[in-house]
């Protein structure tokens, strides 16, 4: 898989991903658009899977809402400085990898500071930043896409049937099939990480997966 990996944040940021992956599936094709909820099948040990499917991408857009740096956990500490949280490792993952990392702003949200993150993903910062805005999807979706045309091929178009002969069927399925929700819903929680913080990347059998909960900990992954 050469394609994009959407990090995204549950709560801040969701109806963004979703958005950003209808659009760019149905450009570059849904085996090379990453979102943690269409991309994972029901019963897939989802750590794995996660690490493996970063580790081949070449792009990965982290998405920047209003409220991402400040979410906290019930304890009251920021997400993103939560051991296993997976915005965070999905990013120094990314970034330790040497891949094209893009923060993209969501409605007139501003990119944190160097001070403002942990140490291992300060470099977020000095990467060079697009804008969502969700009511002017129509007019920013398109922007993206054209940028990551550069790093991420393109898919085939549907085959134009011969004259006289059967339809031909694309190889490829736009879409999952399931509705879109963009109403509130209880966040997700992601634990164990598999990436260590501040080092390479690796990944433990024994981390455990997404589960429904109060938290989410990245990632897109998301968390």
């Amino acid at each position: 898989m050469a394609g994009v990996f959407i990090n995204y944040r549950t709560g801040d940021g969701a109806e963004a991903a979703v958005l950003l992956d209808e659009q760019l599936k149905g450009v570059f094709g849904p085996e090379n658009v990453f979102r943690d909820r269409r991309g994972t099948s029901p019963g897939e040990h989802f750590p794995p899977h996660l690490w493996r499917t970063l580790e081949s991408c070449t792009v990965l857009l982290v998405l920047i809402g209003r409220n991402w740096l400040s979410l906290c956990d019930d304890t009251g500490r920021r997400r993103i400085d939560v051991p296993g949280d997976y915005v965070h490792d999905e990013i120094c993952a990314a970034l330790t990898w040497r891949r094209t990392v893009i923060p993209v702003l969501i409605d007139g949200a501003a990119l944190p500071t160097k001070k403002e993150l942990p140490a291992d993903i300060a470099e977020l910062t000095e990467r060079q930043f697009m804008h969502l805005r969700v009511p002017y999807a129509h007019l920013d979706l398109p922007v993206i896409t054209d940028v990551l045309r550069r790093h991420v091929p393109v898919s085939p178009p549907p085959a134009t049937p011969a004259a006289g002969g059967p339809p031909q069927m694309s190889g490829f399925t736009f879409g999952d099939g399931n509705a879109v929700n963009f109403g509130s819903g209880d966040a997700t929680s992601y634990t164990n990480s598999a990436v260590s913080h501040g080092g390479n990347a690796t990944y433990n059998e024994n981390a455990g997966g997404k589960s429904g909960g109060q938290n989410d900990g990245m990632n897109g992954g998301t968390s």
